[in-house]
């Protein structure tokens, strides 16, 4: 894959950082061809930025979750995932290209893979028809550049990934949900492929070189600009950079992507249908309140008078995933009595 500039592993210790860097990145990169990152996160579950946390992530959870700046759906990271990111110019940028470098990059290893289905990467299975995951990706469109980033399932733990995904069943909704796949680990066809190796193959392959490494614990100087110091190998001193990230706009963006405002309440509006056994009512969630209480059927007096109760009671609350059992069992005796 020829456009790629320049490639860089970023460590640091939370994705908040990662999905604020990268924000930086798309930006300030001025080069003419792609940047290429690398990067490692804690177990953690990461939603797209127009999607419904309640819908998404597991009542069970038990990672942090963040809201990325790109679509697609939400994703599962620990240390046996490892995600990369193009940073490309808009005059250049090709999914389908960037996508096939990087099957064909994991096909240099002796496993097929190939494009697929809403910009995942596949791998068949041992029954020739069952579809293997082991990308997914999504895209941010910025002014000059675009995010074009994704996961690689090398030894990711999927039973946890499993239990942190899927929410609650809602009524109506306008987000945009996750499409269910069927991940699967590379380490599945390659026992002894490690993080470290397929990051060094796939930097090799796109780059054409190793990454260098940025720490962002250390990435800023007096300036508040990017260091030359976070560069370990002696010879990055030498290449020419093409972007130049602050630190302000780095600490804006984390305490935006850092909020519950951010993470929570910009979930699209949704309802959820709460019952009792008798009478049921639709109750509307906006920007993490709820907002309204209706009956499920007009003209049902029993779900009307429900609907009341639990207006006067949770109208303007935050909603949390408690709330729809709370709602079924918190007056049922009062509207038994009815």
């Amino acid at each position: 894959m020829s456009i790629v500039a320049q490639s860089y592993k970023v460590v640091s210790d939370s994705p908040l950082d990662i999905i604020s860097f990268e924000e930086c990145l798309v930006n300030s990169w001025a080069g003419e061809e792609a940047l290429l990152l690398f990067y490692v996160n804690a177990p953690s579950v990461i939603i797209g930025r127009n999607q419904n946390y309640w819908r998404e992530v597991s009542p069970l959870c038990k990672v942090p979750v963040f809201r990325r700046v790109s679509g697609g759906g939400a994703v599962y990271h620990d240390e046996g995932n490892l995600n990369w990111a193009l940073i490309v110019p808009r005059a250049i940028h090709s999914q389908d290209d960037e996508l096939a470098a990087v099957a064909s990059a994991i096909g240099t290893l002796g496993v097929y893979a190939r494009p697929g289905a809403r910009g995942g990467i596949f791998v068949s299975l041992g029954d020739g028809e069952t579809q293997g995951k082991i990308s997914g990706t999504a895209r941010r469109f910025g002014t000059r550049n675009v995010l074009h980033h994704g996961t690689m399932l090398v030894s990711a733990d999927i039973a946890a990934l499993k239990a942190s995904l899927g929410g609650i069943k809602v009524f109506e909704d306008s987000s945009i949900a996750s499409v269910p796949g069927h991940p699967v680990n590379l380490s599945r066809f390659l026992s002894s492929l490690s993080i470290e190796e397929l990051m060094l193959h796939l930097s090799r392959t796109l780059a054409g070189s190793a990454p260098a490494t940025i720490e962002l614990a250390d990435f800023w100087n007096k300036e508040k600009t990017i260091a030359r110091r976070v560069f370990k190998n002696p010879e990055d001193l030498e290449r020419k950079f093409d972007f130049c990230v602050e630190c302000e706009e780095f600490e804006a963006h984390r305490k935006q992507f850092g909020s519950k405002e951010w993470i929570i309440d910009r979930s699209p509006p949704f309802s959820v249908v709460v019952s009792n056994g008798r009478a049921k009512a639709v109750v509307l969630v906006q920007e993490g309140k709820i907002v309204q209480v209706v009956p499920l059927e007009a003209g049902d007096s029993v779900s009307a008078r429900y609907a009341d109760e639990l207006t006067a009671h949770f109208e303007g609350m935050a909603f949390d995933f408690r709330m729809p059992e709370i709602m079924g069992k918190e007056y049922q005796r009062g509207i038994e009595a009815i």
